[in-house]
């Protein structure tokens, strides 16, 4: 059932449509007592026949019930409007980080009080007992004074609650989805950790760490590949905050953080407080660093021959691991001038056996 401006729905009265996704649409709506507006969450048409459905979106009400959290939307009250069911939550004005990104660059800084205030959500979830399963941007809002507010439990899984899953059925979102989930085991804490690595990653370099072109291959890709660290990708990030992607992104769920509270203490820790000028610069909104070959790729330091010996790397790493060749070339020539050194350590980050020989048997 589609409801319209001006319309009335049990003590409430719809304001406007703000949108869909997942399993219900949103409206903006005003209690007709109070005054006070709120959002109201129900099940979308094609879904409310669903027995499934309805049952998925009667448990999202009574996990949201049991929680209550400053960075998490919070259930005010839910009702049946005739055969409707209907969830009333707090009215959260602001811009997911999926539009905030995509609107403007984000600093180093403001990722990183972003995704905290997500862990410090999933710290107080955790404990519960509660997993939410599809961290992603667009499921996280942002308001104007930068609070954030956790969004859709819809599919979370609850220490008390069975899993509503077909076989062969995967639910969440592929892009952000943990190896076990894809390996068909069923999610807990760890996967959400899983889901913030690969928003942090995507906020700090303007990729996200695994790509493909189609979900099967995004999949393989959760399953097989390590992507390139964050700070290779983008220099400005401080290497103890990439040491703490990479971990939260491990394909074993037992390499990565043993909670969500630890995972926050990583980012603090490695976010250092001093390098203010790294946390204020702005990070890629969607694009990675000049390819290598142009004028931004030549080295400063060292004679003529050498610069042209670690450009010749570039180029040839190039190929395999595209612009972010010229970053992992230059933090090895800082560790070590010999140049049989960085061909080696530079053939380490190509994933292929064949095309890692290649690289190392076309060298000069």
């Amino acid at each position: 059932m589609a409801f319209e401006p001006g319309q009335r729905v049990g003590d409430y009265e719809i304001v406007a449509h703000l949108g869909a996704g997942g399993l219900g649409a949103v409206y903006e709506v005003r209690h007709l007592i109070s005054h006070r507006h709120e959002a109201m969450k129900i099940l979308l048409p094609d879904q409310s026949g669903t027995p499934e459905m309805v049952e998925r979106f009667r448990r999202e009400v009574q996990t949201l019930a049991a929680l209550e959290h400053k960075n998490i939307a919070q259930l005010r009250t839910a009702f049946y409007h005739g055969a409707q069911l209907a969830m009333i939550m707090e009215l959260i004005r602001g811009e997911t980080l999926r539009e905030l990104r995509l609107k403007a660059p984000i600093t180093l800084s403001q990722a990183l009080s972003i995704m905290s205030q997500v862990l410090e959500a999933l710290v107080y979830a955790h404990g519960l007992g509660v997993v939410h399963r599809d961290i992603k941007p667009s499921n996280i809002m942002i308001t104007a004074s930068g609070a954030v507010k956790l969004l859709d439990f819809g599919i979370a899984l609850t220490d008390q609650g069975s899993e509503l899953t077909r076989a062969g059925y995967l639910l969440g979102s592929v892009n952000y989805m943990s190896p076990e989930q894809i390996g068909g085991s069923r999610a807990n804490a760890s996967s959400d950790l899983y889901a913030v690595g690969v928003t942090l990653y995507e906020l700090l370099t303007g990729l996200l760490p695994i790509t493909g072109a189609n979900n099967y291959e995004i999949m393989m890709g959760h399953m097989n590949k390590v992507p390139v660290a964050p700070h290779l990708m983008a220099p400005m990030v401080p290497e103890g905050i990439s040491r703490a992607v990479m971990r939260s992104l491990a394909k074993d769920p037992g390499q990565r953080f043993r909670n969500a509270g630890e995972f926050l203490a990583a980012l603090q820790l490695g976010s250092g407080r001093s390098a203010e000028v790294a946390a204020t610069a702005a990070l890629p909104p969607g694009a990675v660093p000049a390819s290598p070959g142009s004028a931004g790729t030549r080295f400063s330091s060292g004679s003529g021959l050498e610069n042209l010996a670690l450009e010749d790397v570039v180029r040839r790493l190039a190929n395999y691991l595209g612009p972010v060749a010229k970053f992992v070339v230059k933090k090895l020539a800082a560790q070590s001038p010999d140049i049989d050194f960085i061909y080696r350590e530079a053939a380490k980050h190509i994933q292929s056996d064949a095309d890692r020989a290649a690289f190392l048997r076309g060298r000069k």
